[in-house]
């Protein structure tokens, strides 16, 4: 009974290691494998990539697309171009590059270079630099077994990308990437979008741009299928607000405070001049950022040049200032001057014009802000007022009466009348 038993489980045994054993010999992918496909594919199927990969010819090769944006180089102003590089994932279907896997040894798929199987003649249509072909020699694309083909190409974009510079430096640019088959329409080759179309590396840095938006569309237009990826930039305006913004308004500010700047003091001309030559710096350096065609002008541009021309209008106040306090004395003041000076009194400046007469020549006196007048005493003698005291006090007169009868101060009177202050000689 035991022997019986030892002998099954030992017969167990044998056949579980010769079934596994010849299980893996069958299941295992040998370089005899991958020959026989390679031959198999390429040679005796005779193969031809120049022939489109599909047994019904009158229906358009389905080419899926899909974008890995990994590095983003800059986006030109002044060439209006943006440069990025990428990997495009493009997948197609060659219906003569199929197999089965159990006659090769398992194998589902083989990678080959690209050059050995039909691709599609993708280009980047807004692209500035030359046309060469997508990937290169030394790259491979993967075929499965089902015929399916996976391509992913590196590409370095040079595109071109129309720069709108009206709110700089708080702007949005749109700039895309447009890829279509070149020398295919869209009855031949469609091209649409893979399952997840448009995506960035999230390592990607823009310097001092942010990426804020991604889109990707098809589209076709005239009788070419293109797929387009839309990137929507916006700018860091931190930079500029403290370089640029905040230093031109304080050199308005200085601009402003010449006038507070005495005109002997000698230091009022070249003062103005130098805050005048600071903001031509500013403005030359905010040109050399800005493209030098562009369909709409920067607010920022427009006020440098009102600041400019602020600048420049104070320096000419400044010069004729210091012309007519420098004049000699025979000089007289131009009618224009004067007129000016009379106007900007009228429009809410506290002064006054007082003319005097000083050699023969009339001049204008400023005085800021007028002095108060002095009070004048009523002049009157002792006499007048004992006088006065007697009318009210002997004759029964009215206070306001008898003060103005004998032309001395009311409350002066009514003070004594009333005993508060002794009837004595003189105010």
């Amino acid at each position: 009974m035991q022997s019986s038993r030892r002998t099954t489980i030992w017969l167990f045994c044998v056949t579980s290691i010769v079934a596994t054993t010849g299980f893996v010999q069958n299941s295992a992918q040998t370089g005899t494998d991958v020959r026989n496909l390679y031959s198999y594919l390429f040679t005796t199927s005779g193969y031809n990539k120049d022939v489109r990969p599909a047994q019904n010819q009158s229906a358009p090769t389905s080419v899926s697309v899909q974008l890995l944006l990994t590095g983003f180089l800059g986006l030109q102003e002044t060439s209006q171009q943006m440069n990025a590089v990428g990997i495009l994932t493009i997948q197609w279907r060659d219906d003569f590059l199929s197999w089965t896997p159990a006659s090769y040894g398992g194998v589902t798929f083989i990678d080959v270079p690209q050059g050995l199987v039909w691709k599609p003649d993708l280009q980047v249509q807004n692209s500035l630099s030359s046309f060469t072909e997508l990937g290169g020699s030394f790259m491979n694309v993967r075929v499965s077994s089902n015929g399916d083909i996976t391509w992913k190409p590196y590409v370095v974009f040079d595109t071109k990308c129309l720069i709108n510079i009206k709110f700089f430096p708080f702007d949005k640019q749109v700039c895309s990437i447009n890829i279509v088959a070149w020398n295919s329409d869209n009855s031949t080759v469609m091209l649409t979008k893979g399952p997840v179309s448009f995506e960035v590396d999230d390592d990607l840095t823009g310097g001092h741009w942010t990426i804020s938006d991604l889109k990707a569309e098809t589209l076709i237009d005239d009788g070419m299928s293109f797929i387009i990826y839309m990137l929507t930039f916006t700018r860091k305006p931190k930079i500029y607000i403290f370089n640029i913004i905040i230093p031109m308004a304080f050199l308005v500010v200085l601009d402003i405070f010449t006038f507070i700047i005495p005109n002997d003091s000698g230091e009022k001309l070249s003062f103005s001049v130098s805050v005048l030559l600071s903001i031509f710096i500013l403005m030359t350096v905010v040109t050399s950022l800005l493209p030098i065609s562009s369909a709409a002008t920067s607010y920022l541009e427009i006020f440098l040049l009102i600041d400019t021309g602020l600048g420049t209008l104070i320096l000419m106040i400044v010069v004729i200032s210091l012309r007519i306090h420098q004049r000699p004395k025979e000089m007289k003041i131009p009618g224009c001057v004067r007129a000016l000076t009379l106007l900007s009194w009228r429009f809410g400046c506290r002064m006054s014009q007082n003319v005097t007469k000083n050699d023969e020549h009339y001049v204008t006196k400023i005085q800021i802000p007028k002095k108060k007048p002095k009070i004048k005493f009523r002049q009157y003698s002792p006499t007048q007022l004992i006088n006065a005291y007697l009318a009210v006090k002997e004759k029964g007169t009215s206070v306001r009466k008898a003060a103005k009868q004998y032309n001395v101060p009311t409350q002066t009177l009514r003070d004594r009348v009333r005993g508060k202050v002794d009837l004595a000689p003189g105010p």
